[in-house]
């Protein structure tokens, strides 16, 4: 088996925008740029390529950013779109501690039968802590979802549901950090079923602006498509560049 990998730290169906978010108050703009690539000889030839882009731009109290990430499989040289994510988020600064945010995603994923899954959402988020080595914000959003789940018969839902977050970064010194959100994400008409999503990261800078690290995500639904596993994760090593 031959097995050759690169891979970014961003590839689940939430978006971690804060694992991404570039940490600068100054007005214009900014990013991260990851590509992955993984090559598999087994019983087949499979190749993965994959990237994530994150650009913001911010001027005084309003800051905008969007992210893609996307993967593409190729499998005995039959080319499949895997999964891919598109989100923009929109945050006005109230004050020092909150901030009013706006979001739209969509999103796909063919391994967990998802063919669409579309948000559009808005609330407040709070800053709970703030020291020169270490932050937290707790997020407060409400979110409408449509998506269309391909099981035996195609399914379609609309729902709306709650998106809480508690996301915290501490940076023990200077060229590391440590960077975990966790969302929480139930029906409004039925708290039973329910999504969390939590992902932990920690980030080891190499040079100005290239930094690599691990991220360790985990996912539980307690409603997922018919076959697909309620919990799931996934162990990932990982490279980013940012630009500003």
């Amino acid at each position: 088996m031959l097995s050759i990998v690169f891979t970014t730290t961003l590839q689940a169906q939430f978006i971690n925008h804060e694992a991404m978010r570039v940490q600068k108050d100054s007005s214009g703009f900014a990013g991260t740029i990851g590509l992955n690539v993984a090559l598999i000889k087994n019983t087949s030839t499979i190749f993965t390529l994959g990237n994530t882009i994150y650009v913001q731009y911010r001027k005084k109290n309003h800051l905008i950013f969007f992210i893609n990430s996307l993967n593409i499989k190729r499998v005995n040289e039959e080319d499949i779109i895997d999964k891919g994510t598109q989100h923009l988020r929109y945050n006005y600064k109230i004050n020092e501690k909150i901030v009013w945010e706006a979001f739209a995603q969509t999103h796909y994923n063919t391994i967990s039968k998802i063919d669409a899954r579309q948000l559009i959402g808005t609330g407040p988020r709070f800053r709970v802590l703030y020291k020169e080595k270490y932050d937290a914000h707790i997020g407060t959003l409400v979110m409408y979802e449509h998506e269309k789940i391909n099981e035996e018969q195609i399914v379609y839902n609309d729902d709306f549901r709650f998106s809480g977050y508690l996301t915290f970064q501490v940076f023990p010194v200077e060229n590391i950090s440590f960077t975990s959100t966790t969302y929480y994400q139930p029906r409004l008409d039925e708290f039973s079923d329910y999504r969390i999503y939590s992902q932990n990261s920690i980030m080891f800078k190499v040079i100005k602006n290239l930094s690599i690290g691990i991220t360790y995500t985990a996912t539980f639904d307690t409603e997922p498509a018919i076959g697909i596993p309620k919990f799931q994760y996934r162990l990932l090593n990982g490279i980013s560049y940012s630009f500003n």
